[in-house]
Order: structure tokens, then sequence, then C-alpha cells
């Protein structure tokens, strides 16, 4: 595996995981609660983007399967999208002061650029992965560092962003800088450039691949045989089951992401500091999952130990909301309570990072077995599938964590003075047992995925045979 793949993928990452974390994260508090954007339709207009955009991944991914061009079927696509991306990142943090039509409207809009270009990169260049790993573990590790380096670099900003720009002050003071909208303003401008070169640099350093990948064929499909070979690829097994399985994740992930900046300050009590410092200790996540993953699937099958991640995510992720629930987890007056919230952190990062490159390393082998079964190479349309269910399932996530916040009363800005203890413990009563359910689909989903190393195996000697009979 060349460093320059290992580098673009890590770009691909950084910038995917700033504009992510920005997103999930921060978008809908900030229309909520800064903007003034009541919670159900920041959510419900986040949603809609989503859903929008999804329609275009399948259309993007064929396409890039399809075109015939001197930069080869995927850069001009990466090349294309990276001011895009930047730009529309950027406008979402800036709305003008509007009637709660017009912010909606700006939102949505921005949010579709956004969702829109993001794709012409994300589909694409995660097509790129079969061809530039065509072994069964290289493809793994190739994707941990597509994970690692988003973790890492969607959690340094959020640092930042506690540490700097939500930081607590006289005017915002006991976990109150979160409102503070001139500190959203400027780091969507530092994370909007910093996207900027992140998107070239990964088109630049898989640039030299061009001429040894795939090319299209010369003949272009008609619409009718277009369609007709999308519907057989979509109704494969393993893809079925993957999909759905990133279907329920995704929507378990959008939730969570959505309520994770209510139920830090206001579920555990952190003030900014402390959530500073619990996001800084997760920088140390991605030093531990990148060489312990390649460990841990040594000589096994992806599907089996993602299970095994997925359901230790569960008691990672929803143990502790149901511990304190319960009366169970250590008490804010204790030493421990603090410390093993930030190893929860961490702990969670780490799984997220090795059970995603599992995941996205088990769709490339889908798509080698795709070309087994109809000899033709489709990652762009297998690839943007899967990209398709995530966004809409995300989007639904992060709609009913706004729905979530709207059934409990949960205040606006006003009001927190007053928040209600009640409304704080509903908000855990939703969240645990929500997710527990929704992430256990998703790993019910990966029982029905068939294929696992032998199978590649095999895969990979008869493209070798084909290559050399081609030669």
């Amino acid at each position: 595996m060349r460093s320059s793949n290992g580098l673009a993928f890590a770009a691909s990452g950084t910038a995917n995981g700033l504009v992510s974390n920005g997103v999930a994260y921060f978008l809908l508090i900030y229309y909520s609660q800064v903007v003034g954007l009541d919670p159900a339709l920041a959510g419900f207009a986040l949603l809609l983007a989503l859903v929008v955009d999804a329609v275009s991944d399948p259309l993007v991914g064929r396409w890039s399967d399809r075109i015939r061009t001197r930069l080869g079927r995927r850069h001009p696509f990466l090349y294309a999208s990276i001011l895009p991306i930047s730009a529309c990142y950027y406008c979402l943090w800036i709305p003008p002061e509007m009637s709660e039509t017009g912010t909606f409207v700006w939102l949505v809009a921005f949010t579709i650029g956004l969702r829109l270009s993001l794709t012409m990169h994300s589909v694409p260049f995660t097509a790129l992965l079969p061809e530039l790993a065509p072994d069964y573990d290289d493809r793994t590790r190739l994707s941990s560092y597509f994970g690692a380096a988003a973790w890492f670099f969607g959690t340094l900003i959020s640092v930042a962003m506690y540490a700097w720009w939500l930081a607590d002050s006289p005017d915002y003071p006991d976990g109150a800088g979160v409102l503070r909208r001139s500190g959203y303003e400027d780091a969507g401008l530092v994370a909007a450039v910093a996207v900027c070169v992140c998107l070239a640099a990964a088109a630049v350093a898989t640039h030299g691949h061009i001429a040894k990948l795939a090319v299209a064929p010369r003949r272009a499909s008609s619409g009718l045989r277009a369609l007709s070979e999308t519907l057989v690829t979509l109704r494969d097994r393993n893809l079925i089951a993957l999909v759905a399985s990133t279907v329920m994740g995704a929507v378990a992930t959008g939730t969570s992401s959505a309520l994770w900046a209510y139920m830090q300050p206001w579920f555990w009590g952190l003030d900014s500091e402390e959530i500073q410092i619990t996001l800084a200790a997760q920088l140390v996540a991605p030093a531990i999952a990148l060489p312990l993953l390649p460990r841990i699937t040594r000589d096994s099958d992806k599907k089996w130990r993602l299970i095994q991640l997925s359901a230790l995510n569960i008691a990672v992720v929803c143990g502790p909301v149901f511990l304190e629930l319960f009366g169970a987890f250590p008490g804010a007056d204790h030493g421990a309570r603090f410390p093993l919230l930030v190893a929860i952190g961490v702990m969670w990062v780490t799984l997220s990072i090795m059970t995603g490159a599992l995941s996205t390393s088990m769709i490339a082998d889908v798509v080698d077995a795709r070309a087994m079964a109809v000899d033709r190479r489709e990652e762009g349309l297998v690839m943007a599938t899967v990209s398709f269910v995530g966004k809409v399932a995300s989007g639904m996530g992060v709609w009913i964590g706004g729905l979530v916040l709207t059934v409990i009363a949960f205040p606006g800005a006003a009001e927190m003075d007053t928040i209600d203890a009640a409304v704080i413990e509903h908000l855990g009563w939703w969240y645990a047992p929500l997710l527990t359910a929704v992430y256990a689909s998703a790993i019910v989903a990966l029982y029905f995925y068939q294929l696992d190393r032998a199978t590649h195996r095999e895969h990979l000697e008869v493209f070798g045979r084909g290559r050399e009979e081609a030669a």
C-alpha cells in the first residue's frame, strides 16, 4: 500500500470529519438555540436537505462508473467539488437576520448545496478503494486512515470550539458559551479553508493512479439497460444486508450526534472546560484504533468482528446513561465520575473508527463480488447506494433528535436558567432505550451478510487469471 494512498484517504477523511462534525454536532444547536429556528423545524430542514442530496448519490455513482475523460472516471468529480464544498459550508454559519421562513430556506438551500457537492467528492473517492487496495486486509487499513483522520481532526476542531470559539466568558458563563454566534461564524471560516486544502490534497495524491485504473466501457448503456443493471446490483443479498445495517446505524448515529451537545452540559452536567477535556482526550482514539484494528482482524472474518465491536459500542454509548438514570453511575460529587466519562468518550470514538473502517472495507468486498457475478466494475454505484441510504438515515436521526427535544419540551435559550430536572431525565430516557434498539437492529442485519476471507481470496485469484489472459 503506497504512502500517497494513505495520505489521500487521511486528507479526504479530514475534510469529511470537519464537515460532518460541524453539521452533526453544532448545526442543530446553532440554528435552534442561537439563530432562533424551532428545533423540530431545524431538524426537518437537515433531513429534507439530506433526502434531496441522497437522490444524487446513485446518479453520481453510476456517472463516475461510466464517464470517459483524460482524468479517468473519478478525478473530474474530485477536482470540481473542492470549491463548492468549502463555500457552502461557510455560508451555513453566516445566515443573515431573516424571518423564520427565510432562515429555514437558507438552511435548506446551503445544506443541499453542501451535500450535493460533498457527494461529488465522497462517492467517486470512496469508489477508488477496491482498486487501490485489492487485498482483504489492506483495504481495511486504508479505510482506517480515512476514519482515524476524520475523527481526529473532527474532534480537534470540536475541542477548539469549546476551548476558544465557544468558551465560557463573563457574557456567557457556566456553559453558555455554546450560545455565542460569533464563535460559530469564525470556526466556520477556519474549517472551510481547511476543507478546501484537504480536498485538493486528496485529489492530487491519487492523481498518479489515473492511468492504472479501470476505464469505462466505450459503448454507453441505454436507459432501460442501465436501469436493469442497477436493479440487479441492488438486489444483491450482501449489499442489502450492509445497506440495512447502514440505515439503522446511521439513524442511531444521527440521533446521538444531534443530542450530544445537549447531553454533555445538561444530562451529564459538564461545563465548557470539562467538555473541552473530554474531547481533547478523544484525540488519542485514532492512535489506539489504527494499530489495534489490524491485530483484532488478522486471520478473521470482518463480519464477526464488526458484530462484536458493534455490540460493545451499544454498551459504551447507552450503558452509562442507563446507569445514571437508575442511580448506579458515580454521582456528581464522586471523584471517579468525570474520569469515567472521559474514558467512555475515548472508547466510543475508538469503536466508531474501527466499525466504520470494517464496514467500508466490507462494501469494497461486495464490489469485487459484483464484478465476479456480472463482469463489470460498479464501484461508484455500490458505494453510492450505501452513501444514499446512510445520508437519508442520518438525516432521519437528526430529525428524530429534534423531535425528541420538542416532545420533552426542552427550553429555548431564554429559558435555560429555569430548566426542569424532569426534562433532563426525560432526555436520558429517550436517548438510551431508543439508541439501544436501533443499534441492535443494525447488528441483526449483519447476520445476513455472507462474504468472508476465503471467498475474497477466490475472487482475487480469478481477477489475477483474467489480467494474465488479457495481457
